[in-house]
């Protein structure tokens, strides 16, 4: 009987016990909401006539948002290059906001490449003044290359993690992996990518989200791509489907960036979002984890600048405002400095092809051009390519030309084929070249922009000037780097007035981009 009774209450005991599964839900579904900014680029201040919201209200939305129960907030790449407030020092402002609002993850653009890998690491191991919080960085497929013998090496630990990992209140664990598309090597001067390679975003994906199901026990795995929604699918869509390691989906949400677009799609289950550029607006999905561990959507959206939930806000988060005070004020004076007045719009590109309406690229051309033959080279042309942005009417400021320009490029001088310029022309819209003027075998002087003249493709061969010599660089006295937009300014100042637009219109197809006169 003493047997039978200590029997009865071992089983009572094993009955009443709660369910593993359930015991952080009692079997109710979980949820997570994840939002995310993408394309920032540096658009610090709130400008109305653009949409551009500004980092006050950006960052105090972002913040209030990661003070909710069960949320995260992601970047997806691209936040710093773009404006003076955040150019010149080298995205330590943003950098710091991100720490501030506590993002759970940024994921690398190619735009962070900008100024050199130093600055990506100087910026990671920055920490927030009062409460130490670091944003994690990631860099989940870029990996060391040994350029020389075409080696593939370590992880580029410096640059950022692999992946990350977050608890959140109601007992879901999230895996993030943060990836950028491969072909956005072709987007960034190649001098600053070279010892390193963006791997195949997909095979990275399906391991490290086997590695995360099976190895770190998330529930969700969500990517965090610098890459757009029909680049990812183009080249990732495994990534939708069901691993045989951990029998889950490999990815449950995706992020996406770069192309600047408004993406709420679906594919396979799996929701991709974008949500356009410099601030405009911001990203949301809402996943739903059941008792059996299988997520569903809930919600799938880019919310745009005109939501009343952002625009709105007056009220900003103190150290985020104490932030700004800050890193405006150091720049206020260098941008408001006035350097010409402009009698019509310099508009900044010309997908027709005629060369009328590429009106900045040929200002910035000639001034090039000017710069190159004042220093002695005797050159037959200048190239660049579109600006950011056009300009105009009315006064132009430092600010406004770096909007516009907001690149660092330096420029070269070198003895380029007939052939490539040729082709440089025809891919690049704005260089409205007559083919029948130039030789394709003949050698010509080229002052042009460093991306184009010494541009790297994925194997890592010269794709722009495919046969050049390099005979100099433009330099300035007490300059470290003497770029094309500061070439541009003191040709602008130079005018000592007001310059009319239609002085660099070119209709037709001309000989060159800009040559001397």
């Amino acid at each position: 009987m003493k047997k039978a009774g200590l029997l009865l209450v071992l089983i009572m005991s094993v009955v009443m016990l709660p369910s593993c599964n359930n015991s952080n839900n009692n079997g109710k579904d979980r949820e997570v909401t994840l939002y995310a900014m993408n394309d920032f680029h540096g658009a610090a201040v709130y400008n109305k006539s653009s949409s551009e919201l500004g980092i006050l209200k950006q960052g105090t939305f972002f913040k209030q948002k990661g003070k909710e129960k069960n949320t995260l907030i992601l970047n997806s790449g691209d936040m710093w290059q773009g404006s003076i407030e955040s150019n010149l020092n080298y995205g330590q402002f943003l950098t710091e906001v991100m720490n501030t609002v506590e993002f759970d993850c940024f994921t690398l653009g190619n735009h962070e490449f900008d100024w050199g890998a130093e600055y990506i690491t100087k910026n990671m191991n920055l920490k927030d003044s009062d409460t130490n919080y670091q944003t994690p960085f990631l860099a989940s497929n870029i990996y060391h290359f040994d350029r020389e013998n075409l080696i593939v090496k370590d992880h580029a630990d410096e640059l950022g993690q692999e992946y990350v990992v977050k608890n959140l209140e109601n007992g879901l664990k999230v895996g993030i992996i943060g990836i950028i598309g491969t072909n956005q090597i072709t987007s960034i001067t190649s001098g600053f990518v070279d010892s390193y390679v963006f791997l195949d975003p997909e095979s990275i994906i399906t391991r490290l989200s086997d590695k995360l199901r099976t190895e770190e026990n998330v529930d969700v795995v969500v990517v965090d791509a610098h890459s757009s929604a029909d680049e990812m699918l183009a080249e990732c869509v495994g990534i939708t489907n069901i691993s045989n390691k951990s029998n889950k989906r490999y990815v449950d949400a995706v992020f996406c960036a770069h192309s600047h677009q408004y993406e709420a799609s679906e594919y396979n289950g799996v929701p991709f979002v974008q949500s356009g550029c410099n601030g405009r607006g911001y990203s949301e999905i809402s996943l739903s984890v059941d008792k059996d561990g299988e997520v569903s959507l809930v919600t799938n959206d880019n919310h745009r600048s005109n939501t009343s939930e952002i625009r709105n806000i007056t009220s900003y988060d103190s150290k985020i405002e104490s932030l700004y005070e800050k890193y405006t004020s150091e720049t206020k004076d260098i941008g408001c400095k006035v350097l010409a007045n402009i009698n019509g719009s310099l508009s900044q590109s010309d997908y027709s092809g005629d060369g009328t309406k590429a009106i900045l690229p040929n200002l910035v051309s000639k001034a090039i051009a000017l710069e190159a033959i004042s220093q002695g080279y005797e050159i037959d042309l200048a190239m660049c390519n579109k600006s950011r942005s056009s300009i105009g009417p009315g006064t132009i400021t430092y600010s406004d030309l770096y909007k516009a320009l907001p690149f660092n490029n330096e420029i070269y001088v070198i003895n380029a084929k007939g052939s490539d310029i040729i082709n440089e022309a025809q891919y690049n819209s704005i260089c409205c070249i007559n083919p029948d003027l130039i030789e394709s075998n003949k050698y010509y002087k080229v002052a042009v922009i460093d991306y184009l003249a010494t541009h790297r493709n994925v194997f890592r061969i010269y794709d722009y000037f495919t046969d050049f010599e390099i005979l100099g660089k433009l330099t300035k006295e007490g300059s470290e780097f003497y770029n094309y937009r500061d070439i541009t300014a003191d040709y602008l100042l130079k005018q000592e007035g007001t310059i009319n637009a239609s002085d660099y219109t070119t209709k037709g197809k001309f000989v060159l981009n800009y040559v001397q006169e």
